[in-house]
């Protein structure tokens, strides 16, 4: 038998053998399970986040790429577009990965809209410049055999009703081209307010219902022959607007100021709400070409007209304020820049002369040879039997012509006599279109 004493440290080692692998079996299972308990926590964090970038990138795919796609490519102005869904992502590859993809986005639109932009352009300035140069040639013929027939006949009267349609043709082509970064087509004369008035009166259809006050002081005032055009096609704007929305009279006025000179359009007719003002006031603004991948409807594009033409010439345009006749009041303003100061003595020498020869050619009897070269009356002929080439009027003499026998402004006959003097006396102003179709 073993000694009581060796079996009782056999027994007290064993034990505490067993204890320390217990412990340490013990202490094994409990890492094990701290372990697990991470990894649970972990892969639940990591779910979690891996949800919180599904729903980011859902959020991204539904809600802001249409709303980008609706303000960059269809042009749809004052819609939102949202930013994240989750504040916490702000500034992290997440939000960072979104943010260069909304500009290459924008990008693309950009440089494919304006690819497309200046193709159309192009091409409907050269289909412009075709059918601008025919119908000027068809309103030279026109105002040719004008010249030919008294003005109270039957036959004149049509020609005038017949030269009236091809102006305001000629008129869309001229809000075509300026849309679309070209310049007017025309080069006039210096020319006087009133001129410029009435002829912005003849270019629209409802010319007997503009009514202009005018005033020597301020009518008789000459304006720079480079921009006699583009103020007349912005006024021409202006008053067609006026007439489209109203059923009365349109008045137009100019007023001088300390800088400048102010053509005044008031209509009696439908007032513009807050909105539309601020779009008027956008689109007056607006100073660059026609973006034709965001038009809407063409049939309103007059203040894109004006805008551009503002901006390429200095003068300004104005329509928020209300008519006292309660519907818009529309103004022209023009500083004192843009004004010239009319022929000299040499050119109206030179026009009275050329009055003389055109009366002597005139009194020749039917069928009777000219003098080669000789003006004829749409301002003159060259050598060749060309083109037209028009040459400045003497401006006292026409006006004088013209006020020496006021006619009442309710008349249409008298009106329509005093527009064939006008359209003759604009003919002999501008400068032949077909030298100048390649201007851009």
């Amino acid at each position: 038998m073993l000694d009581p004493q060796v079996t009782a440290a056999l027994l007290g080692a064993g034990f505490a053998v067993t204890s320390a692998g217990l412990l340490a079996q013990t202490r094994a299972k409990r890492a094990v399970a701290a372990r697990c308990t991470r990894l649970e926590k972990q892969n639940e964090a990591d779910g979690t986040h891996i949800a919180a970038l599904e729903a980011e990138v859902r959020h991204f795919a539904q809600a802001t790429m249409p709303a980008l796609v609706d303000v960059l490519a269809r042009g749809h102005r004052g819609v939102p577009v949202p930013g994240l869904s989750q504040e916490q992502l702000a500034g992290t590859v997440v939000d960072q990965a979104h943010q260069a993809v909304r500009r290459l986005l924008q990008e693309a639109v950009a440089v494919t809209r304006e690819e497309i932009g200046r193709a159309a352009r192009s091409s409907v300035r050269d289909m412009i410049d075709e059918a601008q140069t025919g119908l000027h040639r068809c309103q030279l013929r026109v105002v040719e055999e004008m010249e030919q027939h008294p003005d109270g006949t039957a036959y004149h009267q049509s020609l005038m009703a017949f030269d009236h349609l091809v102006t305001q043709s000629l008129h869309t082509l001229q809000r075509m081209r300026i849309l679309t970064g070209s310049w007017p087509g025309l080069q006039r004369a210096d020319c006087t307010l009133r001129e410029v008035v009435e002829s912005a009166r003849g270019r629209i259809s409802d010319y007997l219902r503009v009514s202009y006050t005018y005033e020597q002081r301020t009518g008789e005032t000459w304006l720079e022959g480079r921009v006699v055009e583009p103020v007349t096609v912005a006024l021409t704007e202006l008053m067609s607007n006026a007439a489209a929305f109203s059923d009365g009279k349109v008045f137009v006025e100019v007023q001088a100021f300390q800088t400048g000179y102010c053509i005044v359009v008031d209509d009696g007719g439908l007032n513009m709400n807050p909105f539309q003002r601020q779009e008027a006031a956008r689109q007056l603004g607006q100073h660059g070409v026609l973006d034709i991948t965001t038009v809407q409807d063409t049939g309103r594009l007059g203040f894109a007209v004006i805008g551009r033409l503002a901006a390429e010439y200095g003068f300004s345009a104005d329509v928020t304020s209300t008519s006292p006749y309660g519907g818009v009041r529309a103004v022209l303003r023009i500083p004192m820049e843009l004004f010239g100061h009319g022929p000299t003595d040499a050119e109206i020498e030179a026009d009275r002369q050329a009055a003389t020869s055109l009366a002597r050619h005139a009194s020749l009897p039917a069928g009777g040879d000219a003098p080669a070269g000789s003006a004829d009356a749409t301002g003159g002929l060259t050598a060749l039997g060309g083109l037209p080439q028009r040459r400045r009027r003497a401006p006292v003499a026409a006006a004088a012509a013209r006020d020496s026998e006021p006619a009442p402004e309710e008349d249409p006959d008298a009106f329509s006599a005093s527009l064939a003097q006008l359209g003759r006396t604009i003919h002999d102003t501008e400068k032949s279109p077909e030298g100048d179709r390649f201007h851009d």
